[in-house]
């Protein structure tokens, strides 16, 4: 069965990330994943649990380098990364609207 992604803003980070693994060069198993999801704007339960794996290892990650990057900023305030900051940041907001929906659409499935 599969489901149609019909959020905007869900097809956004998805796009994104996908866009992540196209400029990283990236082509394993996680890239090929959301390269179809992008494209073909629809997944299967297996996708989802997929994604649901990707998010939240790379959420924990991510939550471990802002941490890191916040207490540098902290202690060396001439270094100019606070933009680098706010866009991990974003991107762990984008992580968690990601996964809240992925596992809604895995209890629907």
């Amino acid at each position: 069965m599969r489901i149609s992604i019909d959020n905007p803003q869900i097809e956004q980070i998805i796009h994104n990330i996908a866009e992540d693994f196209r400029f990283s060069g990236e082509h394993e198993k996680y890239a090929q994943l959301f390269y179809a999801a992008d494209i073909e704007k629809t997944m299967d339960k297996k996708m989802v649990d997929d994604m649901i794996e990707y998010v939240e290892v790379s959420q924990k990650e991510l939550k471990s380098d802002l941490a890191w990057q916040e207490n540098f900023l902290a202690s060396n305030p001439e270094v100019e990364r606070a933009r680098m900051v706010e866009t991990m940041k974003t991107i762990e907001k984008e992580y968690e609207l990601l996964l809240a929906y992925l596992r809604m659409l895995n209890f629907n499935i």
